[in-house]
């Protein structure tokens, strides 16, 4: 101590100060200590400040920063992000690799706290509730019906500069709202050019697809790098009120349109079976030459070709009927030709000795008739009566069997030729 004092008071006379007490300069020692533990607590945190801007992105995100509140150019990809400190500089985080989705329910109708998360077929109302203008939303379709309908919109940010830039903010809630503006404004035309049927079933895939056409066109117009990828409908039905009316109708439509569809594939296995598979292309030629106004060469050369297909391409019931005609009017006219032949060998001898050539002809009839393996003979004793059941006339049969020509195959064995019968010596 009388050392450090000899200094103290060495230092004070060579500053031409008096020399300081004990107290003072302990207190002087501490303001130096303390001065220094805050510049060390100040470097600190300056340097926590320089960092306090540095921000993790994760693998589906994209980060921007804007500086000064200007944009910067370069996209940062997942991975540690630094920037100046706040507010110079500002990091914006978007979630542009993960598909994120909307529920839109502007075109639907309030559900009750009881009806919320029931299916609609549990939901009724009557008649007289109505709907209110505005609490309940719905569309106005072409046929001047209501469709109410819950959109389920799925999109990516596929442009974070043009996002950010373009819609001003780092909310995903920022282009749900773009998008529920321009998907009721697209809903509402897109109703308007289709009727409630084909909004609620028919053409829902068309509904959904052209809705997301739309939307993605309204996007990309206002450049806010935000892309759709999908529109689905949501529980898409007419008012509650009057479901039930609805439903009966369509099924009475769905009826119709199955009988329809039946009365359609019966007449194409009819006609099939009839003409096979040239069956179109037949009734069309048919058709053709019904029609008025054909000239005379289109005429014929219809003829011509309804000609050929009957002879060579018609198959079915129609080709085996065709084919049967043929085989039976050759196996006629053979018989006619056989017929005339005989008649020109006979009429001969006729002129010689009719008597004669009748006698025989009539005996060798009469032979063949017995010997025939379908005829039954009977001989009667003398003096004895009995009675014969005679078989159906015969002209029946006749009337029947061109009726079986006429409705089914024609058999070209049923016809046999005419045996020609021979001559007697005199012929010569």
């Amino acid at each position: 101590m009388q050392h450090g004092g000899a200094e103290n008071a060495k230092r004070g006379q060579a500053s031409g100060e008096g020399p300081l007490d004990a107290a003072n300069q302990s207190l002087a020692d501490a303001l130096r200590a303390s001065f220094r533990i805050l510049k060390g607590i100040m470097l600190v945190l300056v340097v926590l400040y320089v960092f306090s801007n540095v921000r993790r992105v994760e693998s589906h995100e994209q980060a921007l920063v804007l500086r000064l509140g200007r944009l910067l150019p370069r996209v940062h990809e997942a991975g540690l992000v630094w920037a100046f400190p706040y507010p110079i500089d500002e990091i914006v985080p978007l979630p542009t690799r993960k598909s994120n989705s909307a529920l839109i329910d502007s075109h639907t109708f309030r559900r009750r706290p009881d009806e919320v998360g029931k299916p609609l077929s549990f939901i009724y109302r009557g008649p007289a509730s109505g709907l209110h203008p505005s609490i309940d939303g719905a569309l106005l379709t072409a046929d001047a019906g209501l469709v109410h309908v819950r959109w389920k919109v799925t999109y990516k940010i596929d442009d974070v500069s043009s996002y950010v830039r373009e819609i001003i903010g780092d909310r995903v809630e920022a282009a749900e709202d773009l998008i529920r503006i321009f998907v009721e404004t697209c809903g509402i035309q897109l109703a308007s050019e289709l009727t409630a049927e084909e909004i609620i079933r028919t053409r829902v895939d068309y509904a959904q697809s052209e809705m997301r056409r739309r939307v993605r066109e309204r996007l990309a117009g206002v450049g806010s790098g935000i892309d759709i990828t999908m529109v689905e409908m949501h529980e898409p039905t007419p008012p509650i009120q009057v479901r039930a009316a609805f439903d009966n109708t369509q099924r009475a439509e769905n009826d119709k349109q199955k009988k329809i569809s039946d009365a359609e594939q019966e007449r194409t296995k009819i006609l099939s079976e009839a003409a096979g598979a040239v069956y179109p292309e037949l009734l069309a030629l048919l058709a053709g030459m019904d029609a008025a106004g054909d000239g005379e060469d289109d005429a014929a050369d219809r003829a011509a070709r309804l000609e050929y297909m009957l002879e060579h391409e018609v198959e079915g019931r129609a080709g085996r009927l065709v084919k049967d005609a043929g085989a039976y009017h050759s196996v006629v006219v053979d018989m006619m030709e056989s017929d005339l032949d005989l008649y020109k060998t006979l009429l001969p001898e006729y002129e010689r000795n009719a008597d004669l050539l009748i006698g025989r002809l009539f005996e060798e009839t009469r032979q063949a008739i017995f010997d025939s393996p379908g005829v039954t003979k009977v001989y009667r004793p003398a003096g004895c009566q009995f009675r014969l059941q005679i078989k159906r006339d015969p002209e029946e049969k006749r009337v029947e069997e061109e009726r079986r020509l006429r409705e089914k195959e024609f058999d070209v064995k049923s016809l046999r030729r005419r045996q020609p019968i021979p001559l007697g010596p005199e012929a010569g």
